[in-house]
């Protein structure tokens, strides 16, 4: 007896991309550039609200609140702007060192804008040590960033 030929089902064809959808690398335009700031910036500040909150509760449960509400803004702010770069680096995909000077540079204009804003409330740091304060926070930004750019 013969066997009966068993029919095979059609091939599936394979995808081919037209040749002018080639996968272009995407350019860092300034539009881009801006909304992928303005969602770390967000980001950022969440981040700025929970470490607040923590250490502001740490603040309440301790003894003598008066003498940890100093350190503990440093130490929120710098949290913040390390945090900051690594989310601005997963967010672009670029340059790290982009990421976090922007970033940075966005976060330390809020800050400045902050304490003209609130003058009366603003610390009572020098002017000298408050720029240190800055430029620190900017380079922690720069270092989160690199520490959150993906290793090849």
């Amino acid at each position: 007896m013969m066997k009966q030929a068993t029919r095979r089902p059609p091939a599936k064809k394979r995808h081919t991309p037209h040749p002018s959808k080639k996968s272009i690398p995407e350019t860092d335009s300034p539009a881009s550039l801006v909304r992928h700031v303005g969602k770390s910036l967000l980001l950022t500040a969440a981040i700025a609200l929970a470490l607040a909150l923590v250490s502001s509760l740490a603040a309440y449960f301790s003894p003598d609140p008066d003498s940890l509400t100093r350190p503990l803004g440093i130490v929120c702010a710098a949290l913040t702007a390390f945090f900051g770069g690594l989310i601005a680096i997963r967010i672009h995909k670029r340059s790290a060192l982009l990421c976090g000077m922007l970033n940075g540079s966005a976060m330390m204009l809020l800050m400045i804008l902050a304490s003209l804003f609130f003058r009366p409330y603003a610390s009572a740091y020098t002017s000298w040590l408050s720029c240190l304060l800055h430029v620190g926070f900017l380079l922690l930004s720069i270092a989160g960033s690199f520490v959150g750019m993906k290793k090849r």
